[in-house]
């Protein structure tokens, strides 16, 4: 993948592009979520329902497939479980197409990283979730802390 190094507040920034393994969503995890989080809205859980809806069938829920696209990114590599420290903040995300049971979901990001001092980084995600048919689902972006080099 192509590296680049820019810019930004005086900072240098490394960025590199990458890509996840996918990941199909299926009927179990659309029922797992709703007993998680006890929403049992019908255009997830309920066939008969969701057919007369405007997507015609079921669909995931939305913070569902984030759960799902942030624990691809996880499972890239990209984040060090050994010098992770902290999620700072899950940003500007935007749902583009309803996710459905049955799709494979891959997520394409660009990691940029920042020294905050010798002892931290921050690390921001820009991400994009793609389904089987290559159509943008959902971007969002992350901002996580990582142990810096001397830590």
């Amino acid at each position: 993948m192509p590296r680049r190094t820019v810019t930004k507040n005086r900072a240098p920034v490394r960025a590199t592009e990458h890509r996840t393994d996918g990941r199909t969503v299926t009927e179990a995890d659309v029922v797992f979520f709703s007993y998680f989080t006890g929403d049992w809205t019908y255009l997830h859980t309920d066939a008969v329902a969701a057919r007369q809806s405007v997507f015609g069938e079921r669909i995931a829920h939305g913070p569902l497939s984030l759960a799902i696209s942030l624990g691809l990114l996880v499972r890239s590599g990209v984040v060090d479980p050994k010098r992770f420290v902290a999620l700072r903040s899950i940003e500007q995300v935007r749902f583009r197409r309803p996710v459905r049971i049955g799709d494979t979901l891959h997520v394409r990001f660009v990691r940029s990283e920042r020294s905050q001092d010798q002892n931290r980084v921050e690390m921001t995600l820009r991400a994009t979730t793609f389904n089987q048919r290559d159509e943008a689902v959902m971007e969002f972006t992350t901002v996580a802390v990582e142990k810096g080099p001397t830590a």
